[in-house]
């Protein structure tokens, strides 16, 4: 299975900050810790509605305990084992479903199929059907209880360690994907890094900024070609469509503008106006801006194409 990392709320490259080490003890820099909350069909025999309900959980559980729950999907993440103990019928009128229920929650590595922390707890419910009573058994999970503070800690320790212990085939790994024109994995990689493991999170922003500015360059030259071809076709409208990608400092900027002037020209003399103008930035701050979130983009777009592919399997969980 690929090693690259799926995962994390996509925060990409925070202002560093200058301490050079791990900080266990501070919530703020845990709290950029992402982790999914995901419910697999495998869990067990949860209805849709309950698998929603079970999963907010789950995401209370993180956030509660000092994790940041992941919007777009993490290689990091808390699953559920669900296993009906008792089913009873009440002696009420009308009479109703009583379950007991066991949970299993593990924070596991989806990449490396790997079982990082994990705990049972039972809970109970009641309600008019079976399903109904699951629900009010899941609403009963208390996320603030002691022993999910204790999954989460352990959890969340294992994180750190992987990253610590795992940072510079990480760096070695962008590098070759890199070298390889996978620009997008290659950042991905690199700003999945919780920026708690401080030494391996400045690696991976100084080499990102690399990294981003050889990609800038390389799709530089595609839209500007694209946007050539438009041209030599009549088609203004699909030329300045591809311009309109070309940021300030990439390598084909100057280029873009002479393209552009060309266009505008051509259609003056036709008698045509066009509006378009290619991307301005009054500072080094905006481009900074416009740079963080390209970035941003990038991973969301990645993330999402590699949690269908992690989150496929859950085989290895439940065996």
């Amino acid at each position: 299975m690929k090693r690259s990392i799926l995962g994390l709320v996509f925060t990409l490259l925070t202002t560093i900050s200058a301490l050079s080490q791990n900080s266990l003890g501070k919530s703020d820099d845990i709290a950029r810790l992402s982790i999914a909350a995901i419910v697999p069909d495998k869990a067990g025999d949860i209805p849709a509605g309950a698998a929603t309900i079970l999963e907010n959980k789950m995401r209370q559980i993180v956030t509660q305990n000092g994790l940041g729950a992941s919007e777009y999907g993490s290689r990091f993440a808390i699953v559920p084992g669900v296993n009906v103990l008792t089913k009873d019928i009440t002696p009420t009128a009308p009479p109703q479903m009583a379950l007991t229920v066991e949970f299993v929650f593990f924070i596991v590595d989806a990449a490396s199929q790997t079982i990082f922390s994990q705990t049972s707890i039972e809970f109970k419910g009641v309600g008019q059907t079976e399903e109904k009573a699951l629900i009010q058994v899941i609403k009963n999970i208390n996320p603030k209880m002691g022993q999910f503070k204790g999954l989460v800690e352990k959890g969340k320790e294992k994180i750190i360690e992987y990253y610590n212990s795992k940072c510079d085939v990480l760096i070695k790994n962008s590098q070759a994907l890199a070298s390889q024109r996978k620009y997008q994995e290659a950042l991905y990689n690199l700003s999945s890094v919780p920026d708690v493991c401080r030494e391996c999170y400045d690696k991976s922003m100084d080499l990102s900024a690399e990294i981003y500015k050889q990609y800038d360059d390389y799709t530089c030259g595609q839209y500007l070609a694209a946007a050539k071809a438009a041209w030599a076709n009549i088609d203004h409208d699909k030329a300045a469509e591809n311009l309109a990608y070309i940021t300030p400092d990439s390598k084909c900027y100057a280029e873009a503008q002479t393209l552009a002037g060309e266009i505008k020209n051509k259609l003056l003399e036709d008698g045509k106006v066009w509006d378009f103008k290619l991307k301005r930035y009054n500072d080094a701050v905006d481009l900074e801006k416009q740079r963080l979130q390209t970035i941003r983009d990038i991973g969301v777009a990645y993330a999402t194409a590699l949690a269908r592919e992690y989150y496929s399997n859950w085989d290895w969980l439940y065996h």
